[in-house]
């Protein structure tokens, strides 16, 4: 740790998993990014994964659907059983790979460590185009530019519908270790 990394450093996820349906996504992927390998630490409690227009249920003994690999710009709802832990060694996905959206409502990724601030987290010139953003039990709407709602900001390992109006391509911003350029601003 003390910032000595080499070409085969590996980052450790965990994934805290509540009984039921998760929205998460993955900013730690393993080389071998399949459905199998990367629910491993979870089969047999986890029953279904589903993305956007994709999905796989575990039928005991594999899994099964159109959901074959987890992809590092997605969203996924993580079904479990009961609470659960899911564990991933591999490589942090990329921070600087764009986001393309479509119209309509996109299922995504957020890629970084650490939470950011809405206002932050997304250039100004995409939020023009993003109507609103859905978490797990939280929403922001964008109206006129101000964010207002439950949800204030973005978290790697969390999964998001954001809506938008028209196509885009975005790269996040956010931190994963010295967060000390970004700051939270209050609203007057």
């Amino acid at each position: 740790y003390n910032g000595n990394y080499s070409e085969n450093t590996e980052s450790i996820m965990s994934m805290v998993l509540g009984q039921g349906a998760n929205l998460r996504s993955f900013n730690v992927l393993p080389d071998d990014n399949s459905i199998t390998n990367v629910m491993a630490s979870i089969e047999g409690n986890a029953t279904g994964v589903i993305g956007e227009g994709v999905a796989a249920n575990y039928n005991g003994s594999e899994w099964i659907g159109s959901l074959s690999a987890i992809d590092l710009h997605s969203g996924y709802w993580i079904m479990v059983s009961e609470d659960d832990v899911l564990l991933l060694m591999g490589e942090p996905t990329s921070r600087e790979l764009p986001y393309t959206l479509h119209v309509g409502a996109n299922l995504m990724s957020y890629p970084f460590r650490y939470s950011t601030v809405l206002e932050e987290a997304i250039p100004m010139d995409a939020q023009a185009s993003i109507n609103g953003i859905i978490g797990e039990g939280v929403a922001a709407n964008n109206q006129d530019g101000e964010w207002m709602g439950s949800l204030d900001e973005l978290e790697g390992s969390y999964g998001y519908w954001i809506i938008t109006t028209a196509p885009i391509s975005l790269t996040f911003n956010g931190c994963d270790e010295n967060c000390a350029g970004l700051t939270r601003s209050t609203k007057p």
